[in-house]
């Protein structure tokens, strides 16, 4: 217990010294009391709340959609209307539609044999020299470019050929080595313009003969077989009057089996004579193959008294 009560009374004789003793002395001895600095006040700033802070609205640019490739634009064409048909003159005439000459010779294969029925003459494009024969008899030819020589047929791509349209000599030559083509088309274009030229003719007949048909007296009918009795059409729509003057000799060109059409009895005043007539639509064979043509009847008193061509008023043969 000693060492408590000396602590106890040292810290009390301390306390009493520091208390009683030592501010005496202190001031004596001029010793300041360390006194604890006052605090300056702080002036105390008020800041006020932040606000907020508005974010501006984030614009989100979508990416743009890819653009389709420019292509240049074509100009658009409109649809030209289609003209309208114009009216038909059912009196028009309508011109002959012919083959070509390829389809007449099959390609110069085949050339018509009537073609051949007089010698033609055409000329040798080239120097040539043919081999000439007559029966059994021969003899080489020399025929120099230019010269003229008669053609009298063909077999295969060569012509039949003579120095003379009369010369019993013949040779085979080809065809390319003379214009016979040549000669051949030109021939042949001549008889198309001659043929459309023909049916423009007849057809102008049968305009002014159905005019004169109505301008024709009316028939008086009944009589024996001098009178002037209308001819009769069969069940088949042919004339047995006319088909009897065919088998008679009275035309020889026209044949009951190449007649195309019959047309209808017409009772015509021709230069000063009634006649009744019927047209006939035939093929007659040309040098350049089958053509249609057509002819007229003229009958009076019970018989066909003539055959005309309706294109040229010409005998029919």
């Amino acid at each position: 217990m000693k060492p408590l009560l000396v602590i106890a009374l040292a810290l009390a004789v301390g306390y009493a010294s520091y208390e009683y003793v030592y501010p005496p002395f202190a001031d004596a001895m001029k010793f300041t009391k360390h006194l604890p600095k006052k605090a300056e006040p702080k002036e105390v700033a008020v800041i006020p709340a932040p606000q907020p802070i508005k974010k501006a609205p984030k614009i989100v640019m979508d990416a743009p959609a890819p653009r389709p490739e420019m292509k240049p634009e074509e100009p658009k064409t409109e649809m030209a209307k289609a003209p309208e048909a114009p009216a038909v003159d059912p009196n028009a005439f309508v011109p002959p539609v012919f083959p070509s000459v390829d389809d007449v010779t099959k390609n110069w294969a085949v050339v018509p044999k009537g073609y051949f029925s007089t010698p033609k003459q055409v000329t040798v494009k080239q120097d040539l020299e043919l081999k000439m024969q007559m029966g059994k008899a021969t003899a080489a030819t020399t025929f120099k470019a230019g010269t003229k020589i008669f053609v009298m047929g063909q077999e295969g791509a060569n012509l039949l050929v003579g120095a003379s349209a009369g010369s019993p000599m013949r040779g085979l030559v080809a065809m390319d080595a003379t214009d016979f083509k040549e000669v051949f088309t030109a021939a042949y274009e001549q008889v198309k313009v001659v043929q459309t030229e023909n049916a423009r003719k007849a057809h102008e007949y049968r305009l002014a003969a159905a005019e004169r048909a109505q301008n024709a007296p009316a028939s008086s009918g009944g009589g024996g077989s001098t009178s002037n009795d209308k001819p009769t059409k069969a069940a088949d729509g042919t004339y047995p009057l006319l088909i009897a003057s065919m088998k008679a000799g009275e035309v020889t060109e026209i044949k009951p089996d190449n007649i195309k059409s019959w047309s209808d009895v017409a009772q015509e005043k021709i230069d000063g004579t009634d006649y009744w007539t019927v047209n006939v639509k035939y093929e007659t064979s040309t040098m350049f193959g089958k053509f249609e043509t057509e002819a007229q009847a003229r009958v009076k008193n019970g018989r066909v008294e003539k055959w005309v061509y309706t294109g040229s008023g010409e005998i029919v043969p």
